[in-house]
């Protein structure tokens, strides 16, 4: 133990932990005056100071995120603890591009599966958005797409990766809905295509 403790330190702790050896209760032992210093919270202290701030110190380095990446998880972390604002409703679809060739001549490999498909639509239903368009925030990235309004909030990880060059959106005031439509980017696009 690195821990040192004074004499007056000892004889309280031998105290406390073997109350029997003089435990009575009447007024006598409380007239004997004692020599020793009168207990206080500071002679509890086993350490100094200076030592107790290092060790906070190195436990908060420890602790502390290193990289680009760790910080955003933190952030991410703090963030959706402290949310209070709604999730909407959404809906995914998926569109293709059909030409003419598609239709009548059947000269592309494209099909109805979703596989053909090179666009991704998410319909975002507002209802009780009072706002305009300007206080909406909508971030993508190829991953994930992040909306914030002052009554919601809406995170989600994205099915398919998405070019985040090629995207669009869209504002339905009648019917309240943000329409979100982004051109995927899957690996084996050359071969449905």
């Amino acid at each position: 133990m690195d821990e040192i403790c004074s004499g007056d330190q000892l004889v309280l702790l031998s105290k406390l932990l073997n109350p029997s050896e003089r435990d009575s209760d009447s007024d006598e032992d409380d007239l004997v005056p004692s020599r020793r210093a009168p207990v206080t919270p500071a002679s509890f202290s086993v350490q100094n100071p200076q030592q107790k701030v290092c060790q906070t110190v190195q436990k908060l380095k420890e602790n502390f995120p290193r990289t680009l990446e760790e910080w955003e998880a933190l952030e991410e972390v703090n963030n959706e603890e402290l949310e209070t604002r709604k999730r909407p409703e959404y809906r995914i679809s998926y569109k293709q591009e059909v030409k003419v060739e598609d239709v009548f001549l059947q000269m592309t490999n494209k099909t109805s599966a979703t596989s053909s498909c090179e666009d991704m639509t998410i319909t975002i239903d507002l209802p009780e958005e009072t706002c305009n368009v300007d206080r909406m925030d909508l971030k993508t990235t190829d991953q994930k797409i992040d909306l914030e309004t002052p009554i919601y909030r809406l995170k989600i990880p994205l099915p398919h990766q998405i070019d985040p060059d090629r995207k669009k959106a869209a504002w339905n005031p009648d019917k309240k809905e943000l329409i979100l439509t982004l051109r995927m980017k899957r690996e084996l696009d050359f071969v449905n295509f």
